[in-house]
């Protein structure tokens, strides 16, 4: 069985069997710790949720995913407690998914990172990813607000920072949820946040200086 011990042991999830383009492979600092980070695309005719749980069960890791109206979250972790996250993003505008896959190094211990972008406090941050080289930031916090009251306090507090919203999140019965884009000269942020049922929902934040 594979054995995921730290960046140079990664698997390839992208073993050629679906219409995947690898796109870099970089090292980020993820809560704190070093971490190797994949970015692959794939047309939206490629169901790429279900191919990365497929590929991560192959290679003996048990698989969770949380969908939102715009793609996907989820870890893999095996038996030794080793784990890979991963993220897509599938939004409508966009011709293609982008997916990102997250390698922790193991043995070392999260820390704090600042945001570049406003910080919701009525949540509790899963998890951050940054790269000064590239000025890449992304986090997931977990809250109790819902998605409207999310997007709400982002709006609102994006503007006041100098962002222009680019593209909004879906309105639908009366709430707001999915995804929104926000530009500000050369960095582009994506703001993601969904319902879900029955347990804390999810906001998800991706900055990236120029365009995806």
């Amino acid at each position: 069985m594979f054995r995921l011990l730290g960046p140079a042991k990664t698997p390839e999830v992208n073993d050629g069997r679906h219409g995947w383009e690898t796109a870099y492979k970089t090292t980020m600092t993820v809560n704190g710790r070093p971490t190797e980070v994949r970015l692959y695309s794939a047309r939206h005719s490629e169901p790429v949720v279900e191919q990365l749980a497929a590929r991560f069960q192959e290679l003996g890791a048990k698989v969770s995913v949380s969908r939102t109206p715009d793609g996907a979250s989820g870890v893999a972790v095996w038996p030794d407690q080793k784990e890979a996250r991963f993220l897509v993003l599938s939004p409508k505008s966009e011709p293609r998914h982008l997916f990102f896959v997250f390698y922790p190094e193991p043995g070392t211990s999260p820390e704090a990172a600042p945001f570049p972008v406003p910080k919701y406090a009525g949540g509790t941050v899963q998890y951050t990813v940054s790269n000064d080289k590239t000025g890449t930031f992304f986090s997931s916090i977990s809250s109790m607000a819902d998605s409207s009251e999310l997007h709400t306090f982002y709006a609102t507090e994006m503007a006041a920072d100098g962002w222009e919203l680019t593209m909004p999140a879906l309105v639908s019965d009366g709430g707001v949820s999915g995804m929104a884009v926000y530009q500000k000269g050369k960095k582009v942020c994506y703001v993601q946040a969904v319902n879900r049922p029955g347990r804390a929902n999810m906001l998800t934040l991706l900055v990236k200086s120029g365009k995806l």
